[in-house]
């Protein structure tokens, strides 16, 4: 699987909450196939930047592009909804189902895209080292492996965006160099735009 189209763009984007601007005039371009880190402190945007992208909080001042097409104008308060977008988004605690097993929850947004996906999620649970746990439900994983898991689940649907929120901030300190360059791996197999 690569990564598709143009990437991922934001020219000129501010938001706030109330009085309290939280993104001021950001321009960012994420190409198909990179990967780009926002680093800062807590309460600065990043989040903020993430669900706007994703379409979960309207545009109020610039525009977001996904594949070159604009899929939110701040001006014309324009915004393609966020499941047309073509986005996959891994939040903080993963989020999986807990009445799913492993391999449900990684093909929950396959449903009606044929046999040839579900081949595909086999194929990468196995390829991360989950083959043997695919029937396991999320709270007899460990919590590098229920990342692993919210991470396929996102790229399933074979998206053009990836978007991570603090991917790797629930790990233990032990593991979380080994997951993130498991994950990193995995990221520049699919060469999706990845944004976290």
């Amino acid at each position: 699987m690569r990564g598709k189209g143009d990437g991922l763009g934001f020219e000129r984007v501010s938001h706030a909450f109330g009085p309290k601007v939280v993104v001021d005039d950001v321009t960012i371009d994420v190409p198909a196939g990179a990967l780009t880190c926002l680093l800062g402190p807590s309460g600065c945007g990043k989040t903020t930047l993430l669900r706007l992208a994703a379409g979960l909080e309207p545009l109020r001042r610039g525009r977001i592009l996904i594949g070159g097409a604009v899929v939110a104008d701040g001006e014309t308060r324009f915004s393609i909804p966020p499941e047309r977008r073509n986005v996959g988004l891994m939040f903080q605690d993963y989020a999986l189902f807990p009445h799913l097993t492993l391999r449900e929850n990684v093909a929950f947004g396959l449903a009606g895209r044929g046999d040839g996906r579900q081949a595909w999620v086999d194929g990468a649970i196995t390829r991360i080292g989950l083959g043997g746990l695919a029937g396991k439900y999320p709270h007899t994983l460990s919590g590098g492996q229920q990342q692993r898991a919210a991470l396929l689940r996102a790229l399933a649907p074979q998206p053009g965006v990836l978007l991570l929120d603090e991917p790797f901030s629930g790990l233990d300190v032990t593991r979380r160099a080994q997951i993130r360059e498991e994950t990193l791996a995995l990221l520049r197999d699919t060469g999706v735009a990845t944004l976290m």
